[in-house]
C-alpha cells in the first residue's frame, strides 16, 4: 500500500507541475512593439550639461 501512495504522490506532483508550467507559458507572442519615443527633435534638460558636459542651450 505504501508504494501505491508513493506513486500517486508522484503522479499529482508530476501532473501538478505540467498544469503550472501550462499556465505559465505565455499563449501567444509576447514581443512588444517598439515605441517612437526617441523620435523627433532631441530634447534637451539640465541632465545632460551637469553628467555630460554638453553645453546648454543659450537663452
Amino acid at each position: 500500500m505504501s508504494a501505491q501512495n508513493v506513486l500517486i504522490a508522484l503522479g499529482s506532483a508530476i501532473a501538478g507541475g505540467l498544469v503550472v508550467a501550462l499556465l505559465m507559458h505565455p499563449a501567444g507572442p509576447t514581443a512588444t512593439a517598439k515605441s517612437d519615443r526617441l523620435s523627433g527633435p532631441p530634447a534637451e534638460t539640465a541632465f545632460l550639461p551637469e553628467r555630460f558636459g554638453v553645453p546648454g542651450s543659450t537663452q
